[in-house]
């Protein structure tokens, strides 16, 4: 009895392989991307982990967001000069509105 050559057997359920002869490459550059390795604290690490599973997304994807985050709020930070002054007078004003 003859075997059959190999990858030519009938499977139930298996779709025939796909046809890419008349396919068309369209290259299309990624952006760089990089890994880096971090170590968390145990409280830091569940979180990032229960944050991460909130969101939907993976850990390393919640990482991705926080650091993008940091970097759309540091971009939008403006520095701003003030009278030693004034800003002890804003200090006071917040302070006697808040509650006691």
């Amino acid at each position: 009895m003859e075997s059959p050559a190999a990858g030519r057997l009938p499977v139930e359920g298996r779709r025939p392989p796909t046809d890419w002869s008349t396919a068309e490459v369209e290259a299309v550059p990624r952006k760089p991307a990089m890994t880096y390795s971090t170590s968390l604290s145990g409280d830091l690490a569940t979180w990032l982990e229960v944050e991460a599973t909130r969101r939907g997304v993976n850990p390393s994807a919640m990482l991705g967001e926080l650091v993008a985050e940091a970097r759309r709020t540091r971009s939008s930070d403006k520095t701003v000069t003030v009278r030693l002054s004034d800003l002890h007078r804003l200090i006071d004003q917040l302070d006697d509105r808040s509650p006691a």
